[in-house]
This record gives C-alpha cells, sequence and structure tokens, in this order.
C-alpha cells in the first residue's frame, strides 16, 4: 500500500483498489482529476496510513515532505515559508456519502506566516483566517473530548468564545495571548507541528468515532479568490436548474475568498477566457455524469482552479427533463438512458405550479397531511363556497388578485364550482380517493387533507395558529416530500407542458410503450384535449355527473332530481340533453377515431342536492322562480326524501336507470346524436357506452336490451341507437360498444355473465377497493396510520392495490375472457396513475390504464420503464 496518492490535474491514481480506501471526497477530487480539470493539487492518506503515521513531526515529515513538494511546485509557494505561504486544509473522506464530516482550513497559518499571507490578502482577512483556523481546532477537539479534563474543555470554550468575539486583527492577538496555554506554543509558531497537531485530532476522530472508523484524510492546496486583483471565487450549475436552459446558472466574486460574499455578478460575465473554460469543464463534467453539476471554482492569481463539483440538488423536473434532452441530442446517453432517469412522480411538478422555497423560508408552516392532488397553490383562503365565489366575483370586477383556496371540513358536488376558480382546496376530512382530491385531480388542482384543522366561525386552527378568512395561506403538496401548508404568500414557478421538454420526452416514451397504453379520465373537452396532447390512447372514464356540476346546470339538474311528475322531469332532461349533445360532440371530435369511454350517470342522486344553508338558499330562490306556489320547506321535504343512509351502496348507477330510466336514455340518446352529427361531417368516432354499479348480467342486458312488463317498459339502448340513426339517414350503425363498470365483488364473480352482454370491462378500483376491503375512503383515514403502524396496511389502498382488489381483478378478468376472448380489459382508478399498479395491470393481461389527464404521463413513463427494464433482463 502506498503511503499517500497525489493528486492534481492530469495526475491521479483511479484503480480500483485505490478508489476503494479514498472516501467519497476523494473519489470526487479523483473525478476532476481524471479530466484534465484544473485540481488543486494534494494527497489523500488512507484510514490505516492515518493509523500508522507517526504522531512526532520529525518522524513523520519524511512521508510528508514529498507530496508538500510537489504542491510548493504548483504554485510557486511553500508550506512554511514567512514571505508567501503555502496553506492547506485538511479533511475527512469518509466511505459513506456524510453531510456533516469534519474540516480544517488554513492549515499552516501561524505567528510565522501570517504577516506574509497578510501582504497578499490585507491584515484583516488574514487575521480573519488564523482566527477561522484555530476556532476549528478548537470545535473538532470539543467533539472529541470524551477523555478531556474538564478544567481544559472550559479553558477551550473560553478560547473560542474569546475567538467568536474577535472581530480585528488586534481582538485576535489578543484573545491569542491570553489562551496561549490552551495549545502546544508549536501550534503557534510552526506550520509543520500545528500540521501535524491538526492530523493527530483527525487521527483520534478516526479511532474514536464509529462513523468515521473507516475514513481517509484528504490533504489539499488552499486558494484564494481575494489573493490580489486578479483573483475571485464563485459557484455554478451546468444548466439551469431552473428553466433547463443550456447555460452556465452562477454568480463570481471578485476579489473574494468564496460565494458567500455580497455583490456577486452573472457568471456570463467573467473574464472571457475563464468563461470558455467554464463551459468547457461544465460539458466534461456533464458527459461523465450525464447530469446537471454544481462547481465551485476559485481564480487566483489569474489561474483558475476547480475546488469541488458535485451534483445538482433541488433543480427543477423541468431542467432534468430538459438538460436529458440535451444530452440526448448531443449523443451523451441514449433515449432508454432518458427515459429511466426521471422518477415518474416528478413529472407532476412539469403538470402542477411550484413552489419558490426561498418565498417561504420564514412563513411559519406545518407539515403532514395527504398529498390528494400534487402542485403548488397560493391564495386567499375562504371557508365556504359562497364566500369564495363571492370574494371571487369581487376580485375579478375590480381586477385585483383572484387567487383563492376552498378550505372545508368536506366538499361536495355544489362546491365544485369553487374548486373550479379556487387555486386550490383544503379538507380536514377525507383521504386520497375522497371527494375534494378527486375534483381538484380532474380540474388541474392542488388538493390536501389535513385531519388537524379545526374549523371555527371564520377561522380554522392549524397548527396551534389561527387563520382568518380572507388571509393568505399557501399550500405546498409535492410527489416525494411531505405535504406543508405555510401562513403567508409565496410566489409559484409555472412551467407548462410546451416549453418544458415533457413533450418531447413524451415522444420518446411513446417509441417504448407497447400494447399496454394510457387512457385518460377526462370529463370535459378542455380534459380531452389536454389528454390528447399527452398521447393517450382514449378516454377510459368520462364521469358524466362532473358535466353536470357547472353552476349554469347544476340547479336545473336538481330541479330534474325532484321533480314532481315524469312529464317535468322529461321536459327538464329534454333542455339538459341540449348541454349533453354538446359536451358528447366536442370531446369526441377532439379524441376522432380514438375510443372514448362514457360513464353514463352514476353518482346518487342526493349528493347533487344541497348540504349547506346557502345552497338551499340558493336552490329555492331558483325554483321558486320557475315554479310558482313552492315554498322552501316543500323543496326542502323533497330533498329529505331522497336523503340516504348509505349512499355508496344505494341508490345510485344502473338502479337510477331502473327506476328513472329517462334519466340515461336522455343520456344515451346524447350520446348517438352527437356521434352521428360527427359521421355526418365525415369525422370517425367510437364511442363506448359504460354501465356503472352493476351487480349481475341481467343488469346489463335490460339497459342493452330494454324490458317490457305489465303496464311498464324499458326502452334498451339498442332501440334508442335505432331511432336516432334513423333521424340521420344511416344505415349501418356505427362502431360503438357497451360495456360495465367493474365496482363491486359480485360483478367481479359474474364477470363470465356480464361478458355476455359487454364488449369491454373497466375496473373502477375506487369503488371496487371499498366494496372489497370494507373500507370507507372518506373515513379510513382515521385508522389508517394506526394499522401502517403496526405493518396491517403498510400502503394506502386507495393508491397501491390491495392483494383482495387484485384478486377479484383477475378473477373478473379470467372469467371474463372467457366467455368473449377479445374482450377489452381496462383500469379506471386514480389507481391507474400509481406507478406501484403499472407491473400488475400488464402483468394481468389489461389493455390499459386510465387516470386523470395530468396523471397520463407519469403512468407512461411508468410503462415504458417496465417495458425498458423486461427487454432487458
Amino acid at each position: 500500500m502506498e503511503d499517500f496518492y497525489f493528486f492534481s490535474n492530469g495526475e491521479y491514481n483511479d484503480k480500483g483498489d485505490t478508489v476503494e480506501i479514498i472516501g467519497i471526497r476523494g473519489k470526487r477530487i479523483i473525478e476532476l482529476a481524471t479530466l484534465n480539470i484544473p485540481t488543486s493539487p494534494g494527497f489523500i492518506f488512507s484510514n490505516k496510513v492515518v493509523r500508522d503515521l507517526p504522531k512526532e513531526t520529525g518522524t513523520a515529515w519524511p512521508i510528508l515532505e514529498e507530496p508538500f513538494k510537489r504542491m510548493g511546485q504548483a504554485f510557486g509557494k511553500y508550506f512554511g515559508d514567512p514571505k508567501n505561504p503555502l496553506l492547506v486544509k485538511v479533511l475527512e473522506s469518509p466511505m459513506l456519502n456524510i453531510v456533516n464530516t469534519q474540516s480544517i482550513h488554513n492549515v499552516g497559518l501561524c505567528d510565522t506566516t501570517v504577516e506574509g499571507f497578510a501582504s497578499f490578502v490585507g491584515e484583516a482577512f488574514a487575521y480573519h483566517e488564523y482566527n477561522y483556523l484555530l476556532r476549528h481546532i478548537i470545535k473538532l477537539e470539543l467533539e472529541i473530548s470524551s477523555t478531556v479534563e474538564k478544567a481544559r474543555l472550559d479553558k477551550l470554550k473560553a478560547f473560542q468564545k474569546a475567538l467568536d468575539a474577535a472581530k480585528t486583527k488586534a481582538a485576535t492577538i489578543a484573545a491569542i495571548a491570553k489562551f496561549r496555554g490552551a495549545f502546544p506554543e508549536a501550534v503557534y509558531s510552526g506550520a509543520y507541528e500545528q500540521l501535524m497537531y491538526v492530523i493527530n485530532l483527525f487521527r483520534t476522530v478516526i479511532e474514536t468515532n464509529p462513523t468515521s472508523e473507516d475514513s481517509a484524510l484528504l490533504i489539499q492546496t488552499m486558494v484564494y479568490g481575494n489573493f490580489n486583483d486578479k483573483s475571485c471565487s464563485g459557484d455554478f450549475f451546468t444548466h439551469d436548474i431552473i428553466t433547463g436552459e443550456n447555460a452556465l446558472m452562477g454568480d463570481f466574486f471578485t476579489q473574494a475568498f468564496d460565494a458567500s460574499s455580497k455583490g456577486g455578478k452573472p457568471i456570463a460575465k467573467i473574464n472571457p477566457p475563464i468563461l470558455k473554460r467554464l463551459v468547457e469543464i461544465g460539458k466534461q463534467l456533464e458527459t461523465k455524469f450525464k447530469e446537471i453539476r454544481r462547481v465551485r471554482f476559485t481564480v487566483e492569481n489569474g489561474e483558475l482552479w476547480i475546488i469541488d463539483q458535485q451534483p445538482a440538488a433541488n433543480k427543477s423536473t423541468q431542467a432534468e427533463i430538459k438538460s436529458l434532452l440535451d444530452f440526448f441530442a448531443g449523443g451523451i446517453v441514449d433515449e432508454k438512458y432518458v427515459i429511466n432517469a426521471i422518477k415518474p412522480g416528478r413529472l407532476s411538478e412539469i403538470l402542477h405550479p411550484t413552489l419558490d422555497p426561498r418565498s417561504v423560508s420564514k412563513f411559519p408552516k406545518v407539515t403532514g397531511g395527504i398529498a390528494g392532488s400534487v402542485g403548488a397553490a397560493i391564495g386567499k383562503v375562504y371557508f365556504s363556497t359562497a364566500e369564495l365565489l363571492k370574494a371571487y366575483r369581487i376580485a375579478t370586477q375590480k381586477n385585483e388578485d383572484a387567487d383563492f383556496i376552498l378550505a372545508m371540513k368536506s366538499t361536495y358536488a355544489e362546491d365544485v364550482k369553487a374548486i373550479e376558480v379556487a387555486r386550490g382546496v383544503l379538507a380536514s376530512e377525507g383521504g386520497y380517493a375522497s371527494h375534494a382530491p378527486v375534483v381538484a385531480r380532474s380540474l388541474g388542482k392542488v388538493a390536501l387533507v389535513y385531519p388537524g384543522i379545526e374549523f371555527k366561525k371564520d377561522t380554522m386552527v392549524i397548527g396551534g395558529k389561527t387563520v382568518k378568512e380572507g388571509d393568505y395561506i399557501t399550500l405546498n403538496v409535492p410527489y416525494y416530500e411531505d405535504p406543508a401548508i405555510y401562513g403567508g404568500k409565496g410566489t409559484l414557478m409555472k412551467p407548462t407542458p410546451e416549453n418544458s421538454g415533457l413533450l418531447e420526452l413524451l415522444e420518446l416514451i411513446q417509441k417504448h410503450i407497447g400494447a399496454f397504453d394510457v387512457h385518460a379520465n377526462a370529463d370535459q373537452p378542455k380534459d380531452a384535449a389536454l389528454a390528447k396532447l399527452f398521447k393517450a390512447q382514449g378516454i377510459g372514464l368520462c364521469r358524466t355527473e362532473h358535466m353536470f356540476f357547472n353552476e349554469e346546470r347544476i340547479l336545473k339538474f336538481r330541479s330534474m332530481i325532484i321533480a314532481d311528475s315524469i312529464e317535468e322531469r322529461q321536459k327538464i332532461l329534454d333542455d339538459l340533453k341540449k348541454d349533453q349533445v354538446k359536451d358528447f360532440y366536442e370531446m369526441l371530435k377532439i379524441m376522432g377515431s380514438l375510443p372514448v369511454t362514457i360513464r353514463l350517470l352514476d353518482a346518487p342522486l342526493h349528493e347533487f342536492l344541497p348540504h349547506t344553508k346557502d345552497g338551499y338558499t340558493e336552490f329555492t330562490a331558483y325554483m321558486q322562480k320557475r315554479k310558482k306556489g313552492i315554498t322552501a320547506a316543500q323543496i326542502q321535504e323533497r330533498c329529505n326524501l331522497l336523503a340516504e343512509v348509505n349512499p355508496m351502496l344505494g341508490h345510485r348507477g344502473v338502479r337510477v336507470a331502473i327506476s328513472y330510466p329517462e334519466i340515461y336514455n336522455m343520456q344515451i340518446r346524447a350520446i348517438f346524436e352527437a356521434a352521428y352529427r360527427l359521421k355526418k361531417e365525415g369525422i370517425e368516432v367510437h364511442p363506448e357506452i359504460m354501465i356503472p354499479v352493476v351487480m349481475t348480467a341481467t343488469e346489463i342486458k335490460i339497459i342493452r336490451n330494454g324490458k317490457k312488463i305489465e303496464g311498464k317498459s324499458l326502452v334498451g339502448l339498442r332501440d334508442i341507437e335505432e331511432s336516432v340513426r334513423k333521424e340521420f339517414g344511416f344505415e349501418e350503425p356505427i362502431d360503438y360498444q357497451v360495456g360495465s363498470m367493474i365496482e363491486l365483488p359480485a360483478a367481479a364473480l359474474h364477470a363470465g355473465e356480464i361478458a355476455q352482454y359487454a364488449e369491454f370491462f373497466s375496473f373502477g378500483t375506487n369503488d371496487l377497493t371499498q366494496t372489497t376491503s370494507g373500507l370507507s375512503r372518506d373515513d379510513f383515514n382515521n385508522f389508517f396510520s394506526d394499522y401502517n403502524e403496526f405493518d396491517l396496511l403498510p400502503q394506502n389502498p386507495f393508491k397501491v392495490l390491495g392483494d383482495g382488489v387484485k384478486e377479484m381483478i383477475k378473477i373478473a378478468s379470467n372469467r371474463g375472457r372467457l366467455v368473449r376472448p377479445d374482450i377489452t380489459l381496462g383500469l379506471c382508478g386514480e389507481h391507474g396513475a400509481e406507478p406501484e399498479n403499472i407491473p400488475f395491470a400488464q402483468a394481468t393481461g389489461l389493455n390499459y390504464v386510465s387516470c386523470s389527464p395530468y396523471g397520463i404521463p407519469i403512468a407512461k413513463l411508468a410503462i415504458a420503464q417496465l417495458n425498458i427494464g423486461k427487454a432487458q433482463s
């Protein structure tokens, strides 16, 4: 084993056994040296050499002499020289990437060399660095002082305090004079003895500290950016870490020791020859590491030295994507590398605003909660839909700040209009799959469920802080970190898909997708347009109930629900049909030849009715304008009659179609009118009509074929299609399919029979999780943490599919394929956007997963990574 491992630019030892014993910092230095990057020379002692090195200067110097001579030759100055001393830093180089490692700078600065150093950098700085050196020697000794007598510890602490208070040359000299006996005299008077004292301190660290027991020791020449007027210091990123622009991002500081000084200038304004070399170095580092790097540098007397380089922390997803695309264009990486380098969840940053952490660094905050929809949102907080909408109208009329956040215990259908205009929604009840997060994801809004909120009149208390209605708050809901709520107005960074590199990345991803792909959960034409932009291969779920949440439609829809007679209900439905035809026409036209799965009305009817005093007041006023003589009490009574104890398992989905067939008939007719209108315009479309909450094959059979009983009949979907087709003058039907949502265990078990009447299955995994596991998505968070703590529910079952739900999907898929081998199988719950569920869905033989438009790139990236992994294995 060698005594030391010397390095400088172009000179290094990178043999396998050497790299294993020089530690993390040593490896980083060697990485620079291998690229012939200007590296301040130095050397590394292995752990064994440090332990075995003689403790006395005289006997250790024969080992130290050669590397110090070579270091001095590079600068034309020598260690211990009183006129122009070479100074070094001594650093621990641990085997693992430990954050807080030990280092001591300016070793060699003592009474005999400080004035010579001052002749170059000035007395103030020279004595500041001498002070700094002594303080850090004391700091290190205090940290390893378990065997030191108390009297000495007290003396060291007093010396440290005096040095901390010493801000001038005179004060530093006075502090040293007063406490000179704290160290051997040679520490102040001899550079070599001082160096040996420091090395022995690090030896003690290695021998006594378990986390340092295998560390190496790195000794490197110090360079100073304040050496003279040809000197500077700075740091930069090799790409812009916010925008991803292919340009250096950073600052330099003229005649400054390091980049902590004030008054920095943009790196682009540095001396052109230095800038050119920095750009070259940046490219070298990116080529080697295939990522953005952060580089610290010093120019001493016109000579450039790279101090350190490391991965760029806190780079935005946009910067990561655009830099990888640049590397791909430059031939540094291939497309598989680009795809595998990005964590799927990070793509959420591209699709939602992200928080500038500097803007909230001094704000009070609470952390935790359940991330319902990722991103960041800033706005004035309001505690009801009515108050938020009122504030929104006033703000828009006055052209004032219209950024708002809705905060409530939980939300309902009537609150969708507030979520739509708000930047985000904060709830205290529910979970990932509850109403507020689901709606927020569909609208591209931020959502957080934080159970610790106490709502009072016009205030909420969170984390012991009272927030008044109208106060600004900032929500930060990242994908991989804990959510946070800040008291105050932060600032956002708002990337867009078009300039973020995401669309170019999707082009690469699509090459590795294959037959199993991603569809979109899209309820509005704008959702469909975004889904197509993200290369969705169809719409896997259009929730038609969401189409009625619009402020202009919800009141009309409510009046239909409480209508006195079929005739009155039909009249309102005829009016609503115009809206439905328009919706379906636009969505089918946007998707063109791609399939569009339209789920007929699913939500319990009572969910559409008002739940608040303000909601009832508004609905009553609406009804009294349209129906003379009706009283508020009568309206309340009719709404109460529709209330259910357990609506999730109550009057919803196909059950509504049996009780009120005119509702489904209107929707089916609207779908076919839109489809045949487009056919007449020469546009190919493929509507798929999905029946929800199916228990048995008989239910879907009746919806498809109709049924007559004595005094009553149900018109079948087939008959409605034929009627509309004749109205448009076509002989042949369009290519349409009818399918079933599988969201009940009964449906999964009867999948073989259901497949006789269904050309496709779509697994509604939110409800299938509830009904299979007996978990309420709105209430299970009350005990989830307890179950999670004991590994009874290791993961949120509304994000990651549980084993029981997986078994139901397998059973239904196998039984469905036995009856109808070409049946199409999809998964349309929000589980589809969770990368952990992708391998199961693909292995089970599903054709696609469907998720909100903002989840499409995430799911596609996860699929591509899975396929690449399979191909390489």
